[in-house]
């Protein structure tokens, strides 16, 4: 066997451009999933829990391939350490080792950005919970988190002065779905939350290859969930100022060699505040809206970086397109009457390159969502710039719901 292995930690279903980006480059794929069926198996599953860096390398040293392994994928913030310590043992540049401790931790990154000067909020972590959180919510709106946790699980935003049984509720929420115990107590930032995808060389260089203005969906309880990630859609002038401050960000947390997903919060007096960062990308992103926005190919650049190459600074130049990771958000209870889909709205110069309409059927009646894994489908969108602007998405969204479901 002389073909190159990419190893894919996590066979979620919104990988499959990761996975079929390296297919059409004749690699083999190799996912690790501690699931027995994931939704993507690849040429070979090891069903090993992505978090166990030592097993997985184990693993590949029995089947005497470890040699053939030249590139490791995750969107799990939770696996990003499997990642860094199996490029290490293949010799590749990986994040630092502070870099790492940082990615793993809200607590300690935001602790870090507050220290930097970054944060412009309140946030404060709690191993126990203490009456000291309510006073903080007789001050501020709060969101209530897991330390570390994937998937939107966990969350819960607070209204100001709400009762100790809520607030007791959220935090053992969060408790459970946070591995070290820690729970992160902040003060809710209203504002607009953009997304930032970086990549940064050995030599202390980041380029900021997109910027998302994101929409959260009005569907779920008390949670923040994502349903449009909208790449290259904001005036150059408002990219090029969040790219400044993101970078920032990655260089506060000494990150290396590694992708960037940082959000941030664009508030309403025009300042930034981090929200947090991952080591990492995500799925569709990675593959595919990255490269419609910045005309780049974002994971072989993250590959030369591994092997010694340096990168250009900044805002990396931008195309006369946009792209859209938009997720199907429907109304609670309602009835689906007619089977559709969102290209079927849209001009014809906008493509979807991937799609899940399976839950767009006749007769479904859809409930909240309470995290990521819980939307309901998605398109990968492509267009011009011009066109598929933010107003232009929200009006036939609404008038997409309205030919589902009837008139709402």
């Amino acid at each position: 066997m002389n073909k190159k292995i990419m190893l894919l930690l996590g066979g979620n279903k919104l990988n499959y451009g990761i996975y079929s980006k390296f297919k059409k480059l004749n690699y083999l794929v190799y996912v690790i999933d501690w699931n027995k069926e994931p939704q993507i198996k690849g040429d070979k599953h090891y069903q090993i829990d992505v978090k166990d860096a030592d097993a997985i390398v184990e693993a590949l040293k029995k089947d005497n391939i470890l040699d053939k392994v030249v590139f490791v994928y995750t969107s799990i913030d939770l696996a990003v350490k499997s990642v860094a310590k199996i490029n290490e043992t293949i010799g590749l540049a990986t994040i630092t080792p502070e870099g790492l401790k940082y990615s793993s931790s809200k607590s300690m990154m935001t602790k870090k950005w507050d220290n930097d000067g970054l944060l412009n909020r309140f946030s404060k972590k709690f191993i126990n919970y203490d009456n000291e959180i309510n006073n903080l919510n007789q001050q501020y709106k709060l969101i209530i988190k897991p330390d570390n946790s994937a998937s939107s699980r966990g969350i819960t935003i607070i209204a100001k002065n709400s009762s100790s049984d809520i607030l007791q509720t959220a935090f053992n929420k969060a408790k459970d779905e946070a591995s070290n115990n820690i729970v992160v107590v902040e003060e809710f930032v209203e504002g607009v939350e953009h997304t930032v995808e970086m990549l940064g060389d050995k030599y202390g260089n980041v380029s900021v290859y997109a910027i998302s203005q994101k929409t959260h969906t009005k569907h779920a309880e008390n949670n923040r969930i994502a349903v449009k990630l909208h790449y290259n859609s904001e005036p150059i002038e408002l990219q090029n100022k969040i790219a400044q401050f993101a970078i920032k960000c990655y260089k506060s947390l000494n990150f290396s060699s590694s992708f960037g997903h940082l959000e941030v919060i664009l508030k309403e007096d025009g300042t930034l505040s981090p929200v947090e960062i991952g080591a990492r990308s995500s799925g569709f992103i990675a593959s595919d809206l990255v490269d419609i926005a910045s005309g780049a190919d974002y994971i072989s650049d993250l590959i030369k970086v591994q092997n010694g190459a340096k990168i250009k600074e900044g805002l990396h130049p931008q195309t006369q397109k946009s792209s859209l990771l938009f997720f199907y958000d429907f109304p609670e209870n309602l009835e689906v009457k007619n089977k559709s889909n969102f290209l079927k709205f849209l001009d014809n110069s906008i493509i979807s390159r991937y799609f899940d309409r399976a839950n767009i059927e006749k007769g479904n009646i859809f409930k909240k969502i309470d995290n990521d894994n819980a939307r309901l489908g998605y398109e990968i969108l492509e267009g011009p710039r011009d066109i598929m602007t933010k107003e232009y998405i929200n009006e036939k969204e609404k008038e997409m719901i309205k030919f589902i479901f009837g008139e709402v």
